[in-house]
Protein backbone atom coordinates (compact mmCIF):
# COMPACT_ATOMS: atom_id res chain seq x y z
CA UNK A 1 0.00 0.00 0.00
CA UNK A 2 1.52 3.32 -0.99
CA UNK A 3 1.11 6.55 0.95
CA UNK A 4 -1.77 8.82 0.00
CA UNK A 5 -1.02 12.35 -1.25
CA UNK A 6 -2.32 13.71 2.07
CA UNK A 7 -0.04 11.41 4.05
CA UNK A 8 3.71 11.85 4.05
CA UNK A 9 4.46 8.63 5.87
CA UNK A 10 6.19 5.73 4.23
CA UNK A 11 5.16 2.08 4.43
CA UNK A 12 6.49 0.50 7.63
CA UNK A 13 8.62 -2.06 5.78
CA UNK A 14 10.47 0.69 3.89
CA UNK A 15 11.07 2.55 7.15
CA UNK A 16 12.25 -0.60 8.95
CA UNK A 17 14.68 -1.44 6.12
CA UNK A 18 16.15 2.07 6.33
CA UNK A 19 16.47 1.78 10.12
CA UNK A 20 18.10 -1.65 9.84
CA UNK A 21 20.59 -0.36 7.27
CA UNK A 22 21.52 2.59 9.52
CA UNK A 23 21.86 0.32 12.58
CA UNK A 24 24.17 -2.03 10.68
CA UNK A 25 26.35 0.90 9.60
CA UNK A 26 26.48 2.30 13.16
CA UNK A 27 27.42 -1.08 14.65
CA UNK A 28 30.17 -1.60 12.08
CA UNK A 29 31.53 1.94 12.42
CA UNK A 30 31.34 3.21 15.99
CA UNK A 31 34.01 1.81 18.33
CA UNK A 32 32.00 1.12 21.44
CA UNK A 33 33.31 0.98 25.00
CA UNK A 34 31.32 -0.47 27.82
CA UNK A 35 31.59 0.96 31.29
CA UNK A 36 30.60 -0.13 34.77
CA UNK A 37 26.84 -0.41 35.08
CA UNK A 38 26.24 -0.58 31.32
CA UNK A 39 26.05 -4.36 31.08
CA UNK A 40 22.27 -4.29 31.40
CA UNK A 41 21.63 -1.72 28.66
CA UNK A 42 19.97 -2.64 25.39
CA UNK A 43 22.65 -1.76 22.82
CA UNK A 44 20.31 -2.57 19.94
CA UNK A 45 17.78 -0.12 21.42
CA UNK A 46 20.39 2.64 21.54
CA UNK A 47 21.53 1.98 17.97
CA UNK A 48 17.88 2.06 16.89
CA UNK A 49 17.29 5.41 18.63
CA UNK A 50 20.37 6.92 16.97
CA UNK A 51 19.21 5.54 13.60
CA UNK A 52 15.74 7.07 14.09
CA UNK A 53 17.29 10.43 15.07
CA UNK A 54 19.31 10.31 11.86
CA UNK A 55 16.50 9.23 9.56
CA UNK A 56 14.07 11.74 11.07
CA UNK A 57 16.52 14.58 10.39
CA UNK A 58 17.14 15.48 14.04
CA UNK A 59 20.82 14.70 13.61
CA UNK A 60 23.04 14.59 10.56
CA UNK A 61 25.82 12.01 10.36
CA UNK A 62 28.90 12.35 8.20
CA UNK A 63 31.43 9.53 7.69
CA UNK A 64 34.83 11.17 7.10
CA UNK A 65 37.65 9.08 5.64
CA UNK A 66 41.02 9.89 4.13
CA UNK A 67 43.90 7.90 2.70
CA UNK A 68 46.19 10.21 4.65
CA UNK A 69 45.83 11.66 8.12
CA UNK A 70 42.81 13.87 8.72
CA UNK A 71 44.93 15.87 11.15
CA UNK A 72 47.98 16.92 9.15
CA UNK A 73 51.47 15.86 10.03
CA UNK A 74 51.75 17.27 13.57
CA UNK A 75 53.08 14.01 14.95
CA UNK A 76 54.89 11.29 13.05
CA UNK A 77 52.00 9.18 11.89
CA UNK A 78 54.04 6.00 12.06
CA UNK A 79 54.61 6.69 15.78
CA UNK A 80 50.90 6.71 16.52
CA UNK A 81 50.26 3.13 15.47
CA UNK A 82 46.89 1.39 15.31
CA UNK A 83 46.43 0.31 18.89
CA UNK A 84 43.69 1.95 20.93
CA UNK A 85 45.63 1.92 24.19
CA UNK A 86 46.58 4.73 26.56
CA UNK A 87 49.66 5.82 24.58
CA UNK A 88 47.72 5.83 21.29
CA UNK A 89 44.96 7.89 22.90
CA UNK A 90 47.42 10.47 24.29
CA UNK A 91 49.17 10.86 20.92
CA UNK A 92 45.86 11.21 19.06
CA UNK A 93 44.71 13.82 21.61
CA UNK A 94 47.87 15.86 20.92
CA UNK A 95 47.52 15.46 17.16
CA UNK A 96 43.82 16.42 16.99
CA UNK A 97 44.23 19.24 19.52
CA UNK A 98 47.21 20.63 17.59
CA UNK A 99 45.23 20.53 14.36
CA UNK A 100 42.38 22.64 15.76
CA UNK A 101 44.75 25.00 17.59
CA UNK A 102 46.50 25.67 14.26
CA UNK A 103 43.09 26.86 12.98
CA UNK A 104 42.75 29.29 15.94
CA UNK A 105 40.17 27.29 17.88
CA UNK A 106 40.12 27.33 21.67
CA UNK A 107 40.66 23.83 23.05
CA UNK A 108 39.46 22.57 26.42
CA UNK A 109 40.48 19.13 27.64
CA UNK A 110 37.64 17.04 29.06
CA UNK A 111 34.80 19.59 29.05
CA UNK A 112 31.55 18.64 30.76
CA UNK A 113 28.68 17.47 28.58
CA UNK A 114 25.04 16.95 29.55
CA UNK A 115 26.20 13.41 30.37
CA UNK A 116 29.84 12.80 31.17
CA UNK A 117 32.79 14.50 29.54
CA UNK A 118 34.30 14.48 26.08
CA UNK A 119 38.01 14.18 25.39
CA UNK A 120 38.22 17.62 23.80
CA UNK A 121 36.00 20.66 23.43
CA UNK A 122 36.71 22.84 20.39
CA UNK A 123 35.31 26.37 20.37
CA UNK A 124 35.34 29.46 18.17
CA UNK A 125 33.10 32.51 18.35
CA UNK A 126 30.03 32.30 16.07
CA UNK A 127 30.60 28.59 15.37
CA UNK A 128 28.95 25.47 16.71
CA UNK A 129 30.56 23.82 19.71
CA UNK A 130 32.47 20.69 18.73
CA UNK A 131 33.01 17.87 21.20
CA UNK A 132 35.56 15.21 20.30
CA UNK A 133 35.78 11.63 21.48
CA UNK A 134 38.95 9.78 20.57
CA UNK A 135 38.83 6.01 20.26
CA UNK A 136 35.89 4.30 21.88
CA UNK A 137 32.68 5.82 23.21
CA UNK A 138 29.95 4.89 25.65
CA UNK A 139 26.71 4.36 23.72
CA UNK A 140 24.38 5.62 26.50
CA UNK A 141 26.49 8.79 26.84
CA UNK A 142 26.49 9.34 23.07
CA UNK A 143 22.72 8.90 22.80
CA UNK A 144 21.92 11.14 25.77
CA UNK A 145 24.12 13.93 24.44
CA UNK A 146 22.80 13.57 20.88
CA UNK A 147 19.26 13.92 22.21
CA UNK A 148 19.96 16.91 24.45
CA UNK A 149 22.72 19.15 23.08
CA UNK A 150 21.01 20.91 20.18
CA UNK A 151 23.33 23.06 18.07
CA UNK A 152 26.43 21.05 18.95
CA UNK A 153 28.57 18.68 16.92
CA UNK A 154 30.23 15.48 18.09
CA UNK A 155 33.25 14.06 16.33
CA UNK A 156 34.24 10.47 16.98
CA UNK A 157 37.86 10.04 15.98
CA UNK A 158 38.17 6.37 15.16
CA UNK A 159 41.77 6.55 13.98
CA UNK A 160 44.06 8.98 12.14
CA UNK A 161 42.23 8.46 8.83
CA UNK A 162 38.62 7.95 9.93
CA UNK A 163 36.13 10.02 11.92
CA UNK A 164 32.34 10.25 12.22
CA UNK A 165 30.63 13.59 12.81
CA UNK A 166 27.19 13.95 14.38
CA UNK A 167 25.54 17.36 13.98
CA UNK A 168 22.58 17.86 16.31
CA UNK A 169 19.95 19.83 14.43
CA UNK A 170 16.96 19.36 16.77
CA UNK A 171 17.27 17.95 20.28
CA UNK A 172 14.58 15.60 21.54
CA UNK A 173 14.77 17.35 24.88
CA UNK A 174 16.91 20.04 26.41
CA UNK A 175 18.79 20.05 29.66
CA UNK A 176 18.23 23.13 31.81
CA UNK A 177 20.55 24.29 34.55
CA UNK A 178 19.10 25.08 37.93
Amino acid sequence: MSPTPQSKSLPWDVVEKAIDKEIKWLKNTIPEASHKGESEICRDCIYRRIAVLTLSGKIKVKDIKSKNSLWGEGEKLSDIGKSHGREWHAKMMRLVSGYFQSLDYKIIVEPNLNMGRSDLGVYKENERNLYIEIGTISLPKLLFNLESMEGSDFLLVIDKTHAVEFSILKAGYKSHSI
